[in-house]
């Protein structure tokens, strides 16, 4: 599959990794006993993807790693890889993700949010990630980085950018008919 790059894909990526497999093995459901549940109900869906980041054009993408930074588009083609594209995106909402995403270059990781999911996923109280997703506005985890230079255009199906993650996000723009699936690499 040839891959034309389009600002404003959204790229979801794996790794084998230990980091990616633990980011993954929490993004299965959001809570422990969800996940007891599920496992024992054999209902437990795996997390394809554990990173995100956008597309600004063939040779440049935009991705949170330890800050916000540029990165080589041509590089990542080859990782396992799945790429979404936004149908019909006027240049105007493709120029203002530009915009927001650039804004945030050099923005550092989200440790807070990590430790407000990690509580959520231990207590089950929401109430950890939404406190935190409000306060901790410039330092955010990679695929919250996405949804929230998207948030003016869609929400992932989640009422908050915050709370968004690569599962969610994967499982909404496969299913949404204005989502399409621009490129795939396994």
């Amino acid at each position: 599959m040839d891959y034309q790059a389009q600002l404003g894909d959204i790229f979801l990526c794996d790794s084998d990794r230990l980091g990616a497999r633990i980011v993954k093995f929490f993004m299965q459901a959001p809570t422990w006993y969800i996940w007891i549940w599920r496992y024992m109900l054999n209902k437990q869906q795996p997390v394809r993807y554990y990173h995100a980041g956008m597309v600004l054009s063939e040779t440049q993408m935009i991705e949170q790693q330890g800050k916000v930074q540029y990165g080589d588009t041509q590089k990542i083609l080859s990782r396992r890889i799945t790429i979404y594209r936004k149908k019909n995106l006027s240049d105007t909402q493709k120029e203002l993700l530009k915009s927001r995403a650039i804004n945030q270059l050099g923005q550092g990781y989200g440790v807070e949010d990590i430790i407000a999911h990690t509580l959520t996923w231990l207590t089950g109280i929401r109430l950890f990630v939404v406190v935190v997703g409000a306060i901790s506005r410039n330092r955010a985890i990679c695929v919250n980085r996405v949804a929230r230079w998207y948030s003016h255009i869609d929400q992932f199906g989640s009422p908050d950018w915050y709370e968004v993650t690569t599962k969610t996000m994967d499982e909404y723009c496969a299913k949404m008919s204005d989502w399409e699936l621009a490129y795939t690499h396994d």
